[in-house]
């Protein structure tokens, strides 16, 4: 199969003119029910929030471009001095099967491609198990577990699960972990590009 078939995963930095699309992805309920606060987000919080994160140098929030057409985001703030914290959603319910592995690889090539960042971090809610499966599919280490302070949520009894993942350890061992996943998973993360903001450079991971 030529590499035409596989997607191409483009990551651009959030501009005004996503914010719409960004704001109806986000208040989808079976995305709010994934988040830390599932309460609807009201359109002039969402302009409030978007004037905040162009003056934040700790943040960085792309939109998922799969093949010239947005089907989600991923975003990044700076958990500590070290550690990149990260978190994603599609949107679109049509895509790419194997859109979710991408998102995977395109966090974990984004922080390790950035100097100061010596782990990637993660939380997820416990009744999240199709992120959790994810997460120990690609390696990453189990934290102690962190109390959610609206539990229980729609009547589920929950809790914050927490990741950490080296960055150094996924530069010596990505081809060994996509070596794990499916060949069209494999192909289209070679076609994973982020646009970094201010600049026209992109980059690919290159271990």
């Amino acid at each position: 199969m030529s590499e035409r078939h596989y997607p191409r995963s483009h990551f651009r930095p959030l501009q005004a003119t996503d914010l719409q699309q960004v704001w109806q992805w986000r208040n989808q309920p079976e995305i709010r029910q994934n988040m830390h606060s599932p309460a609807p987000i009201s359109w002039q919080q969402h302009l409030t929030w978007f004037e905040q994160l162009q003056q934040d140098g700790q943040r960085s929030f792309f939109v998922f471009w799969q093949n010239d057409r947005p089907i989600g985001v991923l975003n990044f703030h700076w958990h500590t001095a070290e550690m990149l914290e990260w978190g994603c959603y599609l949107g679109e319910p049509a895509v790419w099967p194997g859109s979710g592995l991408l998102l995977e690889i395109a966090a974990l090539d984004f922080a390790a491609d950035q100097a100061n960042c010596h782990t990637l971090y993660a939380e997820v809610l416990s009744f999240n198990q199709s992120v959790l499966k994810m997460h120990q599919l690609f390696g990453y280490q189990p934290q102690p577990d962190k109390a959610a302070t609206d539990s229980p949520r729609a009547g589920r009894t929950y809790c914050i699960k927490v990741f950490h993942y080296p960055t150094e350890l996924w530069r010596n061992q990505r081809a060994e972990v996509l070596r794990r996943l499916p060949r069209q998973i494999r192909a289209a993360a070679d076609l994973i590009e982020f646009q970094l903001e201010g600049t026209q450079r992109g980059f690919k991971a290159t271990y």
